[in-house]
């Protein structure tokens, strides 16, 4: 048999505060003093009460929903970064859901939808690129949108990537000042872009990987090559 649903009022009642006080009790960020979310607490526990998250985004039209897309997880850089992401996300009261998808531009435009179905309050692509159309509609639909170890020339998206030339030359520089003279690299996987932070070379095939090599030992008498992985 249903128990008749606990509302905020009957908590409010019970520890002897306003409802208002319940509200600023459970909403994250919101201010109440100890005492009051003792008794908040207290009174919510003994009546079973648990505060309705889709009512409460329906009230504010926040839903405290982060979109994150993720193109693949095979490689250990993002599983570590896409923990640490999710957990200063929950840390400031929101929860993250996570979509899988192809780089295949026809999955991600219905991730997307389906993303912005969920009515989130922003959205955080890794490694995934955005046709100009799909930037166009979460700006239009006010979705803040930013692109995690990508960028894109578009002046409207926000975008947070590694400095790959500047993080392979101080590898470099660690290894020649460990008395190390003949230095090689090896891209990773299909697309050695994907991975520069990790192999410290430049995405560039040509001009920037030679740079690497060339900078890193030039009047130190350090030797390097590269090595090409199989395509």
């Amino acid at each position: 048999m249903p128990r008749d649903t606990v509302t905020s009022l009957d908590v409010a009642r019970l520890a002897g505060v306003s409802q208002s006080a319940v509200s600023r009790v459970f909403t994250p960020g919101a201010s109440a003093s100890q005492h009051t979310s003792d008794k908040v607490r207290e009174a919510a526990n003994k009546l079973g009460y648990r505060p309705n998250s889709l009512a409460r985004a329906m009230v504010s039209g926040r839903s405290r929903i982060i979109g994150l897309v993720v193109a693949y997880l095979d490689n250990q850089f993002y599983p570590d970064a896409l923990e640490k992401l999710s957990a200063r996300l929950q840390g400031r009261g929101y929860h993250v859901l996570v979509f899988l998808t192809t780089r295949t531009q026809g999955d991600i435009t219905n991730v997307i939808e389906e993303i912005l179905d969920y009515q989130v309050d922003g959205i955080i692509a890794a490694s995934v690129a955005l046709s100009s159309d799909l930037s166009d509609r979460c700006r239009v639909a006010g979705v803040p949108l930013v692109l995690f170890n990508r960028s894109q020339d578009d002046a409207a998206l926000s975008s947070v990537t590694s400095d790959n030339y500047a993080g392979g030359r101080k590898a470099a520089e660690v290894l020649i000042a460990g008395g190390h003279r003949r230095i090689a690299g090896q891209p990773e996987g299909r697309d050695p872009r994907l991975h520069a932070g990790r192999s410290g070379l430049s995405g560039d095939r040509g001009r920037h990987r030679r740079l690497w090599h060339r900078r890193a030992g030039r009047g130190r008498g350090a030797q390097s090559r590269c090595l090409r992985g199989r395509p």
